[in-house]
């Protein structure tokens, strides 16, 4: 994909002249190429150094990939890292053995191989794909891009837009920080950075018109860092969460994106010629703008749209209610937490021996450091499975489950008007969550918090259906 195309799809503010009013375009891609290689990136702008980076086809974020729902997706992924990587499609109800993790459904892609993922993605909406090697390295260092499934019938919008927001831990040369894995982020709130992006860039000004309809497609590639999105005087209507359409509603308060998660919202660009509107994050303690809109001094039209904006519900299958297979999770560990013990390869030990092995959290006290473990469920295929995930840890946690989506059902025992599907919930401290589904994909999946160092310092479990 040429760099004109990559900044349509991306809606960056360099795209010269105007987009006509349309359905979202599709692109096929027969067979796609990605390498993974160091490139260079300019991530904070003209008066700093271009960052050393690593990412697919050098690019941060690698190129968008967009297929209509229904097709395959066919990537052969070539390594030309020094180390060792994998992909994994991330929110995809694909065959195990294209999940993309090394040493579980996999063997890694050495330096100088390659690996061809061929699978057709079930649903439709917004995904990403990401190494699983490593993964608080890679990712941190830009191996990551996004993935467009596309409805059969999308709204109508003026543009279609990516946002894939991240954070760096840049030094003051503009170079990554190497401090990958360092211990405070194993047992604190994961590596946080300080250099905030949107499509690899900083602070970077989006230029829209007045009586524009955008659809944006938010997506979390962090390491750890959530984003609570404000989008001042204009009012964003959510239409999908994690990839899935839900009822649209209009957001009053932050939309919350919790680290590897997705949201999709239409905005209306309201504004006045001429005018512009920051993009505030506000999930941390000090608020900060994330972007701007800024509006040209020629409207598109001189009011909003008045098409529909809601999706087509999920068809996923849905969890018996009245036949569930229970599970109660308990995450514990972290700076400030309660686990005093948890098993370790399988023999009890105390927090301080499991600190000394470079781990902090455990699942039900068991401390997730190897893919070999034993699964902490183990079902049948078919069997409609019910949890309920207590945080009971001083940080956030987002708990992905690979190759599924799950319902949730109830936040600290208030049921959800209208249950959502997801696959990344971001459980708050001291919350509780009751989701549910069908363990209708056969093979063993990684369960794990997305807060990447969590993961690496014992943050995760296998979940076998047979």
């Amino acid at each position: 994909m040429d760099k004109r195309s990559f900044l349509q799809w991306v809606g960056a503010t360099t795209v010269a002249g105007w987009l006509p009013r349309v359905k979202a375009k599709s692109t096929i891609h027969p067979s796609v190429e990605l390498t993974t290689r160091p490139g260079k990136v300019k991530l904070v702008g003209p008066a700093f150094p271009a960052t050393d980076v690593w990412g697919f086809n050098g690019q941060v974020p690698g190129a968008p990939l967009r297929i209509r729902h229904g097709n395959a997706l066919d990537v052969i992924v070539k390594n030309e890292l020094t180390v060792p990587t994998a992909v994994h499609w991330h929110g995809i109800r694909l065959p195990n053995a294209m999940d993309g993790v090394a040493g579980l459904t996999q063997a890694p892609i050495q330096p100088g191989d390659t690996f061809r993922y061929q699978f057709v993605p079930p649903d439709a909406g917004t995904f990403w794909y990401h190494s699983h090697v490593n993964a608080y390295e890679q990712i941190g260092r830009g191996l990551y891009g996004p993935l467009i499934i596309e409805e059969a019938d999308p709204p109508t919008v003026d543009r279609d837009l990516i946002w894939m927001i991240d954070d760096w831990r840049l030094l003051d040369d503009a170079s990554i920080s190497n401090d990958f894995g360092a211990g405070h982020d194993r047992s604190h709130a994961g590596r946080i950075g300080n250099v905030p992006t949107v499509n690899g860039r900083f602070r970077d000004l989006i230029k829209v018109h007045s009586g524009e309809r955008l659809r944006l497609r938010i997506i979390n590639a962090s390491n750890a860092r959530n984003f609570a999105l404000s989008f001042s005087d204009l009012t964003p209507s959510v239409i999908a969460i994690d990839g899935q359409a839900i009822r649209p509603y209009q957001a009053q308060e932050p939309i919350i994106v919790g680290a590897s998660g997705r949201v999709d919202i239409i905005l209306d660009m309201t504004g006045e010629p001429g005018s512009t509107s920051p993009v505030v994050d506000s999930f941390y303690r000090e608020p900060f703008d994330l972007t701007r809109f800024v509006y040209e001094k020629i409207p598109l039209r001189e009011s909003v749209l008045s098409e529909r904006i809601e999706l087509d519900l999920p068809n996923l299958p849905e969890p018996d209610l009245s036949n569930l297979m229970m599970h109660d999770i308990t995450i514990a560990g972290g700076a400030m937490g309660g686990l005093r013990r948890a098993k370790f390869n399988g023999e009890w030990m105390g927090l301080r021996e499991i600190a000394q092995q470079g781990y902090a959290w455990a699942i039900n006290d068991v401390v997730g450091n190897r893919l070999d473990m034993p699964p902490l469920i183990d079902t049948k295929q078919g069997t409609s499975v019910e949890l309920t995930i207590s945080n009971s840890t001083a940080f956030p946690h987002p708990m992905h489950l690979h190759g599924h989506h799950m319902k949730l059902l109830s936040i600290d025992g208030e049921p959800l008007p209208e249950p959502r599907w997801v696959d990344s919930p971001l459980i708050m401290p001291g919350q509780s969550m009751v989701l549910a589904f069908v363990a209708d994909n056969p093979g063993d999946w990684l369960f794990h918090c997305h807060a990447l160092e969590h993961h690496a310092a014992g943050l995760g479990a296998l979940v076998r259906i047979t």
